[in-house]
């Protein structure tokens, strides 16, 4: 009784509670409404927020090496227990730090061995990429710049198909078709996203002049009628190039230019953006039991690898958007563990495309059917930017567009 006392009496005297600094815009808010000094603000704000990097395959020798210096800077490396008795050549780290203390462990280790002076270079290069990603608040896509701070794209989804999983068959007609565009536009959509051969789980694909003739025909309507930017839904390299030359901005590729070679050249000489998605297997079989060892890991993996090829083939940074493959290829866990660490795909430096929209996850979860999962997806929508999505690929333009603008609203509060 007297200790509640007690408690009550400092509570009241001091008035305690915590703060949910997760950025550096909310932390220099609240030094600064306490009268910080600008210079007290920037070294506070470094303090508080503290980097996990995982690196791996370290020589045990380097990572004892590593541990050692981060302890004696304030930090820590979590390793394995063999690394540290030395019983295993190679290990995973994760190194947990402040990005100071880390660029001064980079500068250290230049001249260990064990592989430490590669280590700290890379090092060096993650931490620059960190610091020009935060920098990075507008996105390019042909004419339209767009201001990820304030805004998120929304690309309408348009399947000019008889057996797409949501919509398929509704606009196979071009007559509907032109119709569904008009609403797309009219809702306020910034891209529409055209789609000739359904990539629903188990489906078989059409021959290329069925896709040429059910997309080009629309690519061209839209051109010549709207001011929107035009996606085309491929991975055919032929396709599109006949939609780019009608007038198409984007190339939304599901096998990341794995399925046709050429795409990638298309891409290149075109100038136009890609969408470079991760997915297991094919379309067909994607969804016989996939299985991961780490979901997120291993899309972090290929889609950097797939970053690295596009660019080592001349398409630009700025012209390259990821998308880690909802539904694709995923159980409803991976679906639901990638949605919650989004962001992690945001290190790698590019614009995250999220389409989770009606999906088949969402509704194992509710236990409805596909016309009725419009609340559930746009809970994913409003989770996906919230955890870092720059782009939404949806079915309800409207409805997400509404969604999205009061999470920018919140979300934008921390700049006042």
């Amino acid at each position: 009784m007297n200790g509640n006392k007690q408690e009550r009496i400092m509570f009241m005297k001091y008035r305690i509670r915590t703060l949910d600094i997760k950025t550096r815009e909310k932390g220099l808010k609240e030094f600064k409404k306490i009268g910080a000094t600008p210079q007290g603000q920037q070294i506070m704000t470094g303090k508080i927020l503290p980097l996990a990097l995982k690196i791996r395959g370290v020589d045990s020798k380097a990572a004892n090496i590593l541990k050692q210096e981060m302890l004696s800077r304030g930090g820590d490396v979590v390793t394995s227990r063999d690394s540290l008795l030395g019983a295993e050549a190679k290990t995973d780290v994760i190194i947990l730090g402040t990005k100071k203390i880390i660029k001064n462990l980079a500068g250290k280790i230049k001249m260990q061995p064990f592989g430490l002076k590669v280590l700290s270079v890379e090092l060096n290069a993650f931490i620059e990429r960190l610091e020009n990603i935060k920098k990075r608040s507008f996105l390019k896509i042909s004419n339209r710049k767009f201001n990820l701070v304030n805004e998120v794209p929304i690309m309408g989804i348009l399947n000019v198909t008889p057996d797409s999983f949501y919509d398929g068959g509704f606009y196979f007609k071009k007559d509907k078709a032109f119709r569904r565009i008009e609403e797309i536009v009219s809702e306020g959509a910034h891209i529409v996203d055209i789609g000739g051969i359904s990539t629903r789980p188990g489906s078989e694909p059409v021959t290329l002049d069925e896709e040429i003739g059910r997309t080009i025909p629309i690519v061209e309507h839209v051109v010549k009628n709207y001011d929107i930017l035009v996606s085309i839904d491929t991975y055919r390299s032929e396709v599109a190039e006949r939609a780019i030359d009608a007038g198409a901005h984007i190339v939304n590729d599901i096998s990341a230019m794995t399925f046709d070679r050429e795409m990638v050249n298309v891409v290149s000489k075109s100038k136009v953006s890609v969408i470079i998605m991760h997915m297991k297997g094919t379309p067909k079989d994607m969804q016989l039991n996939p299985e991961y060892k780490d979901v997120i890991e291993e899309i972090y993996d290929f889609l950097g690898d797939r970053i690295n090829l596009a660019i080592e083939s001349g398409i630009k940074e700025d012209k390259i958007i990821i998308d880690p493959g909802i539904g694709f290829g995923k159980k409803l866990e991976h679906n639901l563990e990638i949605l919650h660490n989004l962001s992690e795909f945001g290190i790698l430096g590019y614009p995250v495309l999220v389409g989770a929209s009606r999906k088949s996850f969402i509704g194992k979860i509710l236990d409805l059917p596909v016309e009725e999962r419009l609340e559930g997806s746009i809970a994913a929508a409003v989770c996906s930017v919230v955890n870092g999505a720059s782009i939404l690929r949806v079915h309800d333009v409207k409805e997400t567009i509404r969604a999205v603008k009061i999470v920018k609203s919140i979300r934008n509060i921390r700049n006042v």
